[in-house]
């Protein structure tokens, strides 16, 4: 009777040590050896699978500063400076190992207007990591004069992480005329891009007639496949290339690619080598432009961020109805802040509702896991915290798995999850960058 107590205690100390929840790691500050850091919050807003590992900080330049992009390894990141205005030629892209403080790579990329593919605020630029974080793949263009704007169109280049070396490539060519946007779709080349699309960017200015979205190889120099404009209805007119508010594109298992592009009431589903197909777009609101998008890697289902703010509408003394301007104030109103799309109809799988917000709200660009099984999507402010908020959701039903948020108070600048889902990332504009592990994988 005495041994068989003793084996049912050790197998009850055995299962209680089971499930006893991993005590959290202790986080590690890398280059943040101000007092500040120390005292700084590294916990979530409850339990889930992400675990705060690493906070890295750095030396940036944050005037004028674009999107960040942490590299798919986790050991990198980069970021773009982005001149006097949107449109000023002279970019610098900015790379350094996240570990870091200093000792940045500058590279000077002549892309004006170029640099973002689609019109919304914040789009995807025209820059990526390689599939195997060894480099940047971006491009660059032919200046004139001092001040100038370029005469040619864009040239794809490659920029090594490892010896800062630069390699241009081949110019794929078209008829309808310069080479003039990317939307890198994969690691290895691969790009979405236009053609003869952006005469006002040139200097003197182009007249092309006959604008076309392309696929390109852009390591062998070649068009795999191209779109007239005058296929979709509102961007017949060379000129309508602002009415194309955004883009997203990723590589099938098959080695195809994949776009879809918002363009006015339409979403237009484009695979290469076959016809694209127009859905209705549910945001064609002007409101609406400025949303955020990407697709899933399987290219089956494309996720949707909004910005939630319904503007306030006052009426003016003889009665007619004036909107206070949209930098100033929203009316409170819970939303839906995001939603998933399935691409083979259309139709809505999931609306994630946020609460309500009282001023405008700019939300980093979206992140899907490489097994399709969460996204990143920010949330809007909390009045009484000051950390910029971020949650993970699950893309099956569209619930929010876990509340996380920057260690610092500050705006949060990017998010996107490491190489073979080991964890996330979240980036400020100030230069702080926090890793996140799943269930206490090291990165």
């Amino acid at each position: 009777m005495k041994k068989l107590l003793v084996v049912v205690s050790v197998l009850l100390i055995a299962v209680a040590c089971c499930n006893r929840p991993e005590p959290a790691q202790a986080v590690e500050w890398i280059n943040c050896d101000d007092r500040w850091a120390r005292a700084l919050d590294p916990t979530t807003d409850g339990q889930g699978p992400l675990n705060l590992a690493k906070v890295f900080c750095q030396r940036v330049e944050y005037n004028s500063q674009e999107m960040a992009m942490v590299s798919p390894d986790g050991g990198a990141v980069m970021y773009l400076q982005g001149g006097t205005h949107y449109a000023a030629e002279r970019k610098v892209l900015h790379v350094a190992r996240l570990d870091a403080h200093d000792g940045w790579s500058s590279h000077t990329l002549a892309m004006g207007a170029l640099w973002q593919f689609g019109q919304a605020s914040g789009s995807m630029p025209a820059y990526g990591w390689s599939s195997d974080s060894s480099g940047i793949w971006t491009a660059t263009r032919e200046k004139i004069g001092e001040n100038g704007i370029a005469s040619t169109g864009l040239q794809p280049m490659f920029i090594s992480l490892a010896d800062r070396s630069i390699r241009l490539f081949e110019v794929p060519r078209h008829e309808a005329g310069p080479l003039d946007g990317l939307l890198w779709a994969d690691g290895d080349g691969l790009a979405l891009a236009y053609f003869g699309a952006r005469g006002a960017s040139y200097q003197p200015q182009r007249h092309d007639k006959r604008p076309t979205f392309a696929i390109i190889d852009a390591k062998r120099g070649v068009v795999l496949d191209t779109m007239p404009f005058n296929v979709v209805a509102g961007l017949k007119d060379a000129y309508n290339i602002a009415n194309v508010n955004n883009a997203a594109a990723t590589r099938l298992p098959s080695g195809k690619l994949r776009a879809v592009l918002s363009a006015l009431d339409t979403w237009v589903v484009w695979t290469q080598g076959e016809s694209p197909r127009m859905l209705p777009n549910p945001y064609s609101d002007p409101q609406e432009r400025h949303n955020k998008m990407i697709i899933s890697r399987d290219g089956s289902r494309l996720l949707i961020v909004r910005n939630p703010c319904d503007p306030i509408v006052r009426a003016e003394s003889d009665g007619s109805p004036r909107r206070v301007p949209y930098s100033w104030t929203c009316k409170p109103a819970e939303r839906d802040i995001a939603a998933l799309y399935d691409l083979a109809t259309g139709r809505q799988l999931w609306a994630l509702r946020a609460a309500p917000s009282s001023y405008p709200q700019h939300f980093p660009n979206p992140a899907i896991s490489e097994d399709g099984r969460h996204a990143l999507v920010g949330l809007p402010d909390d009045a009484s915290d000051p950390h910029a908020r971020v949650a993970l959701v699950s893309m099956s039903d569209g619930t929010i798995v876990q509340r996380t948020r920057l260690p610092w108070p500050g705006p949060l600048n990017a998010i996107g999850f490491l190489q073979k889902d080991r964890g996330a990332w979240l980036r400020d504009t100030y230069g702080e960058t926090a890793l996140y592990d799943f269930h206490g994988r090291a990165q």
